[in-house]
């Protein structure tokens, strides 16, 4: 049992969607266990509220970075990977929080823009922003790249949409790059599935659920973000009914 206080002291973690629900939180977490971060998102004010909240708790001074991921162009990306070396000389970490889901219905239905945009942040965006962020991320020490998922990637039921269409892509995405660097020990890649939780977005598919409190992921974020991370490369990580930092036996670790 590891029962000290994990640490991300010194390490670089950007993450985009910072300005949601599960974005801010993931952010919070890594800053309030020492890391700096780098607040991504599309929304300038939500990206300073997260930022102001780090700063009042003692955190280190975030980097905003407002950037909408589904029409960034690759100038305005390697805009912000050059910021990040020129500012930090590294990343040790990227967490992906951002997410788009605005249908709900059957495929015949979809419009062009609605299948467009769920692609685009779901899936596309993370794509570039992780191939531009590579060089940096693999020229450090154990860097980690995490992937935000849902329980609809896998079960592809009806009347999900693009919304699902997207997720799937994009864990099938993490899996193929954390198995291009498997054996490397450069990089970490690994999918973290939240389970049900009040976010905005859940509500919009399920109003009348209770769901988990967004903070009982906050140790998950910092475990997946630690050099010394137990997990390993290239899982599909489940949200379990304990802490992972308070009992390092009980991780569920669902092998894919």
């Amino acid at each position: 049992m590891n029962t000290s206080k994990p640490t991300l002291d010194g390490r670089i973690v950007l993450v985009t969607g910072a300005g949601g629900d599960l974005g801010s939180l993931a952010a919070e977490a890594c800053a309030g266990a020492g890391a700096t971060v780098i607040l991504l998102g599309r929304t300038l004010a939500r990206l300073e509220s997260t930022y102001d909240r780090i700063v009042q708790r003692g955190g280190p001074e975030p980097l905003l970075a407002p950037l909408d991921l589904a029409a960034a162009a690759p100038e305005a990306l390697s805009t912000i990977a050059g910021s990040i070396e020129s500012r930090f000389g590294a990343l040790h970490g990227l967490i992906h929080c951002a997410a788009h889901m605005d249908y709900l219905g059957p495929l015949r239905d979809v419009t062009e823009t609605q299948w467009s945009q769920a692609l685009d942040v779901n899936l596309t965006g993370a794509f570039r922003l992780t191939r531009t962020l590579l060089p940096l991320l693999t020229n450090t020490e154990a860097a980690a790249v995490v992937v935000v998922t849902d329980t609809e990637a896998e079960r592809r039921r009806g009347y999900w949409g693009p919304y699902a269409v997207a997720k799937a892509g994009l864990e099938a995405f993490a899996l193929v790059l954390a198995d291009e660097y498997d054996g490397a020990g450069t990089l970490r890649v690994n999918l973290f599935a939240p389970g049900p939780i009040r976010t905005r977005l859940r509500r919009k598919a399920f109003p009348a659920e209770a769901g988990a409190d967004p903070a009982v992921l906050a140790p998950y974020f910092i475990d997946l973000m630690r050099s010394d991370s137990p997990y390993l490369n290239g899982e599909r990580i489940a949200r379990a009914a304990v802490e992972p930092s308070v009992i390092e036996e009980e991780f569920q670790h669902v092998r894919t």
